[in-house]
C-alpha cells in the first residue's frame, strides 16, 4: 500500500477585536497519510504566547505549593478524609454518574458504555486520566465536544495523591508536594491543551488522598471528588452487584463507575441500574450543576 507523508508548517495571524490584541498560531504539525482507501488529517493548533505564559504559571504555581506545603507533614489518609466532596447536598431526587479512565493500555476504552450513555441522553462526569487521553486523543476530543459529558482530572500518572509517598491499593503514591503538583496539574495542562478548559474537579488515582494534598488541591482552584456509591469496584462488580448499587441511591449520591474497562459487566448493568433510577424519577446531574452544593 502506497503511503506518502507531508508536513506542513506555517502561521497564522489572527487579530482580535481590541487594537494591538494579536495572537499567533503556529499548525505545529499537519500530517496527511494517503493511501487508496483514506485520508487522515492530524492537526494540532499551538497558541505560542499563550504556552509561554502557561509554563511560567506552572513554575511559579508549583514554587509556591512548595513554599506552602513543603515542610507540612500529613495527618490523614484515605478516601473520605476531610475536604473530600462524597454527594450533593439536596432533598431532589437527583445523582451524578462519575466514570473514570484511569490508564493508557491500549484498547482501554468502553465504547458501549459510553454508546448508551449517549442514546439514553444521560448526562456524566467523565474524570479523565493523562495516559488514558493520550492513548485515545480523538475519543477524547469527541467526549470532551459532546454538552452531555463534563470532563474533569483523573490525574497525570494515576497515582494516589500523596506527600510522603503512601500507597494505596499496592500503587505507590506521589512521594512528595513537588510530585502531586504534578500529578495534578500536568494532566489540567493537557487537558486544557485539547479543550481551552481547565478541569473544575479532581479525583486521585484509588481516590487516595492525603490532607495536605487535598489543601493543595483547594489551592489550585479545583475540588477534590469521590463518592457515596462505589458502582463497579474497579471494574471487579459483575451485573447484578452493579444492578445492586444503584438500588442504595439517596438524593444527592455521587455514583463511581469506570468507563476504561471494556471486557467488565460495567455496560450492562448501568443500563439496567439507570432506567431502576428513571422509572424511580431520579435525574441525572453533572457535577458542576450543583457546584455550591457539593461536600
Amino acid at each position: 500500500m502506497k503511503t506518502s507523508l507531508i508536513v506542513l508548517s506555517f502561521f497564522i495571524l489572527l487579530v482580535g477585536g481590541c487594537a494591538g490584541d494579536q495572537l499567533v498560531y503556529q499548525v505545529e504539525s499537519l500530517s496527511v497519510k494517503e493511501d487508496q482507501e483514506n485520508r487522515i488529517i492530524d492537526y494540532k493548533y499551538t497558541n505560542f504566547a499563550q504556552s509561554r505564559n502557561e509554563a511560567q504559571d506552572y513554575d511559579s504555581m508549583k514554587k509556591m505549593m512548595i513554599e506552602s506545603f513543603g515542610d507540612v507533614s500529613p495527618n490523614s489518609w484515605g478516601e473520605n478524609i476531610d475536604g473530600v466532596i462524597t454527594e450533593i447536598n439536596t432533598d431532589g431526587k437527583v445523582v451524578a454518574l462519575t466514570f473514570d479512565a484511569c490508564d493508557g493500555t491500549p484498547g482501554s476504552y468502553d465504547e458501549a458504555l459510553i454508546n448508551f450513555l449517549i442514546e439514553a441522553e444521560v448526562p456524566a462526569t467523565l474524570f479523565i486520566g493523562g495516559q488514558w487521553i493520550k492513548e485515545n486523543q480523538e475519543v477524547f476530543i469527541e467526549l470532551a465536544n459532546n454538552s452531555l459529558f463534563e470532563i474533569a482530572n483523573h490525574g497525570y500518572h494515576h497515582k494516589p495523591l500523596s506527600v510522603s509517598g503512601a500507597t494505596a491499593y499496592n500503587i505507590s503514591g506521589t512521594k512528595n508536594i513537588e510530585e502531586a503538583f504534578d500529578e495534578v496539574y500536568q494532566n489540567q495542562i493537557l487537558i486544557h491543551e485539547l479543550t481551552g478548559k481547565y478541569p473544575k474537579y479532581f479525583r486521585s488515582g484509588t481516590a487516595y488522598y492525603d490532607d495536605v494534598s487535598v489543601e493543595m488541591i483547594n489551592e489550585l482552584g479545583l475540588k477534590a471528588v469521590n463518592y457515596s456509591v462505589l458502582g463497579d469496584a474497579g471494574g471487579t462488580f459483575n451485573k447484578n452487584q452493579i444492578i445492586s448499587s444503584f438500588k442504595t441511591a439517596q438524593a444527592g449520591s455521587i455514583f463511581l463507575f469506570h468507563m476504561n474497562k471494556p471486557g467488565s459487566d460495567i455496560a450492562r448493568g448501568v443500563k439496567e441500574g439507570i432506567d431502576l433510577l428513571k422509572e424511580a424519577g431520579y435525574e441525572f446531574v453533572q457535577l458542576h450543576e450543583y457546584d455550591e452544593l457539593l461536600k
